[in-house]
């Protein structure tokens, strides 16, 4: 039978206290430590705290500015950093000429001043003037997508529309019968499935059966937000509307158009195919209202 014999070393068991009471210092004064401190004491955290929360980020504001004597509007949009058209848009009927004592609009950066109207959404607005939706709410420090009549909008970068073209909601193309809802059908050909129940499950569109390769057209103008495989769908475009709409267009062979795309209506976008779940070349075609699939017969011409 074998003894161990340990030897007492002072140095090792003086240092290894330390350590352990320096543990329980720390442990005991974060527990402890009092809810109201010193002015002092909260000075000292305010740096740490600050690097907890990241960099604050200051809103973008509209600012007044008050004409002085000998300002032109070059002087005063090199003092803002912008140019004379972005101090023309964001003031109506502004002419070369200014006096002092006037007071001009001065936007945050370059960009436009949208003043809504009846029947805007930041989606059209976005599309008229060829920004994206989340820069404009970021700009307006924005955290929903409301906005009112007569409400100012910033947009930064944004151009003046040149003519009705760009605006997504009045394309080149008409849809269908001039009225404001509705679609135009996408593609030629037989419908073979109609919207509803469907060997004992829901569908959510209806089928138009063609030729492979029959050509696919957007029913609405709108915003290519998704165009790939798309599971049982096969090859998918999805297409963004003003108004709360969104359209698919399903079982593709072939997507000519790529995501954050705009399309007219009526502009090929898609060739018809046999991919996915399906039982042969046709259009899977759906309309969807704030995200709940509709009857697209409530829609067709």
């Amino acid at each position: 039978m074998r003894f161990i014999t340990i030897t007492y070393q002072p140095k090792i068991v003086g240092k290894v206290i330390a350590v352990l009471t320096l543990c329980v210092l720390v442990v005991v004064g974060l527990v402890f430590m009092p809810k109201n401190m010193g002015d002092e004491q909260a000075e000292m955290l305010e740096p740490l705290e600050a690097m907890a929360r990241g960099p604050i980020t200051e809103p973008t504001k509209v600012r007044i500015h008050n004409v002085q004597e000998g300002e032109t509007l070059g002087i005063i949009a090199e003092k803002y950093t912008i140019d004379v058209d972005t101090l023309q848009a964001a003031n109506d009927n502004l002419s070369a000429t200014i006096h002092q004592g006037d007071q001009l609009v001065i936007l945050p950066s370059r960009g436009m001043l949208h003043t809504a109207d009846m029947g805007d959404t930041l989606w059209s607005i976005a599309n008229a003037y060829g920004v994206g939706v989340d820069t404009i709410m970021t700009a307006n420090s924005k955290s929903g997508e409301q906005i009112g009549i007569g409400e100012k909008i910033f947009i930064p970068g944004g151009e003046k529309p040149q003519n009705r073209e760009r605006q997504l909601a009045r394309a080149e193309t008409p849809v269908s019968r001039s009225v404001g809802e509705r679609f135009a059908l996408p593609a030629i050909g037989e419908i073979t499935s109609g919207f509803g129940n469907r060997w004992g499950k829901r569908h959510n569109g209806i089928d138009l059966a063609n030729d492979v390769g029959t050509k696919i057209r957007a029913a609405r103008a709108g915003r290519v937000v998704y165009a790939g495989w798309y599971s049982g769908y096969g090859y998918t475009v999805i297409i963004e509307h003003d108004q709360g709409y969104t359209t698919l267009y399903g079982h593709l062979s072939e997507a000519i158009v790529q995501n954050e795309q705009y399309v007219k209506g009526g502009q090929v976008i898609a060739y018809m195919g046999n991919t996915g779940n399906s039982t042969g070349p046709h259009l899977h075609f759906e309309v969807l209202k704030n995200g709940v699939p509709i009857n697209p017969y409530n829609v067709l011409p």
